[in-house]
């Protein structure tokens, strides 16, 4: 390997390593300052909009990117249109992601209820799992555009599942939970 290949995998390992410290950051600091923050009714009302809509949005934008992955993975899309609707949904992920933290602050959260733990780490997971799939999707952009899922090593393949199968099981048990919180 030449150093410039070596010196690109390198910034990118940090620059994963600063996103998982930052989005790990972000959620400890949500999650702290959910225990200070009293809003008023009005305030708590409107954020409680901004989650559902940042709700909408993030999960939305995930779901979208994974139908293509789950398309291209059943052989009928090509990994090109996979790459292009990462590309299009990542902002609306990212966004989404952070509308639910930032909304969730002013949430008063029961942080002493199992339930509520529980959707705190599952949110934790998806954003760090997140943050993961970006060196997946770094190695998606060195792929043939016609390259096919089959085609890629078995322990490739058995990752991006993985992940996939971590992203829904994290964003639904959160989904559910805040459902089940919020009619409670």
């Amino acid at each position: 390997m030449t150093t410039t290949i070596r010196q690109k995998q390198a910034r990118r390992r940090r620059g994963r390593a600063v996103a998982y410290a930052a989005v790990t950051a972000a959620w400890a600091l949500t999650v702290w300052l959910s225990t200070l923050l009293s809003p008023p009714a009005w305030l708590h009302g409107a954020a409680l909009f901004v989650h559902l809509a940042s709700l909408v949005v993030g999960l939305g934008a995930v779901l979208m990117i994974e139908w293509h992955a789950l398309l291209w993975a059943t052989g009928w899309s090509t990994v090109r249109e996979l790459r292009q609707a990462d590309r299009t949904m990542i902002l609306p992920v990212w966004a989404g992601l952070a509308g639910l933290l930032a909304s969730g602050a002013l949430l008063e959260p029961d942080l002493t209820a199992t339930a509520t733990q529980v959707k705190l780490v599952a949110v934790l997971v998806l954003s760090l799992n997140g943050v993961a799939l970006t060196r997946w999707t770094s190695d998606l952009g060195r792929l043939p555009p016609t390259a096919r899922f089959r085609s890629l090593p078995r322990r490739a393949r058995a990752w991006f599942v993985a992940s996939a199968v971590v992203s829904q099981t994290a964003w639904w048990t959160a989904v559910v939970i805040g459902m089940l919180n919020a009619t409670s």
